[in-house]
């Protein structure tokens, strides 16, 4: 999918000077945590979990609050490669087809039966943009406490009120509010109860089953994400 534009997203580019720094590298830089080598003509199943990061992170941050060892504790089979998918690729509109150029198309080919996707905040909302895309790619995605758009976005599901006449381009509560079932039940869903984007991702939380939703008090920080991950793999 081709973003025309990121107009609604200004709220994270207030970062440090590092943003400025960023470049939109190809293919997409990754760091990969293998656990097994298994070649292409093996008919072992073979998992893959390819993890987004949040805005102002980096790939190494996932290893940095121990989700690399919470997802190899709950599915020990599994690689997974940590992608520093920062905000300049969603700027310029690219992330969709560096993800499936440079790391889900390879690993297809590579023989990978089962690809799955996580991410937090930028990275949720990177991974519900690729699974709207590409669903026959993603078997499940993972995501914690995603931006889902501004609240101009969402607040007609509040207030029992039509959408909006013309959605922008980057909103996807059109898609999310008519999911199938066969999408809605690829998404897991986790995020703290005093988080700043609590209120969408209740409002998400009640277009999936009650199974595929985790919750506990905490903020949008990595104290509580690095608590909720281990829960929310448990789920799948």
């Amino acid at each position: 999918m081709r973003l025309k534009t990121l107009a609604s997203l200004p709220l994270f580019v207030l970062l440090t000077s590092c943003y400025y720094l960023q470049s939109t590298s190809i293919p997409i830089k990754t760091i990969n945590y293998q656990q097994q080598h298994v070649d292409k003509e093996n008919k072992i199943a073979r998992q893959l979990m390819v993890l987004l990061p949040g805005i102002g992170d980096r790939a190494n941050v996932f290893d940095k609050y121990g989700v690399i060892d919470a997802v190899h504790a709950a599915h020990p089979k599994m690689d997974v490669i940590a992608v520093d998918a920062h905000f300049k690729y969603y700027e310029a509109r690219t992330i969709i087809e560096r993800l499936r150029q440079d790391i889900i198309k390879p690993a297809l080919d590579a023989g990978y039966s089962e690809i799955y996707l996580g991410g937090t905040s930028l990275g949720g909302f990177g991974s519900l943009l690729y699974l709207k895309q590409y669903p026959d790619d993603i078997n499940k995605i993972f995501i914690l406490a995603p931006y889902l758009g501004d609240a101009q976005d969402f607040n007609y599901l509040i207030e029992n009120t039509s959408a909006p006449k013309i959605p922008r381009d980057v909103n996807l509560w059109a898609w999310l509010t008519q999911l199938p079932d066969e999408t809605k039940n690829k998404i897991y869903l986790a995020y703290g109860t005093n988080d700043k984007f609590a209120i969408p991702n209740s409002l998400l939380a009640k277009q999936l089953s009650p199974e595929h939703t985790v919750t506990q008090p905490g903020k949008h920080n990595w104290k509580t994400w690095a608590q909720l991950w281990p829960g929310l793999l448990a789920k799948r």
